[in-house]
């Protein structure tokens, strides 16, 4: 197996992605980042399955995913 397949198989689905991310966060009682809520806007699971997975409310995950929508509109340079 090449070192870049190696890379990829090693990838975890982005909503496992996030599930990890989230109990790291909670686990050390800080809140949700802007980058963690970009993250959460580019899972393409739905709000309730999101939601669902990490034990929080639907609304919740959309005002993550709104937050992720509107900071990404932000160009820092």
């Amino acid at each position: 197996m090449s070192f870049m397949m190696q890379i990829d198989a090693a990838r975890r689905p982005p909503l496992d992605q996030l599930a990890a991310d989230y109990r790291a966060i909670t686990s050390a009682r800080l809140e949700p980042s802007i980058d963690f809520c970009r993250r959460a806007l580019g899972v393409p699971e739905a709000d309730e399955v999101v939601a669902r997975r990490l034990d929080v409310p639907v609304a919740v995950v959309r005002g993550w995913r709104e937050v992720g929508r509107r900071a990404s509109a932000w160009s820092c340079r």
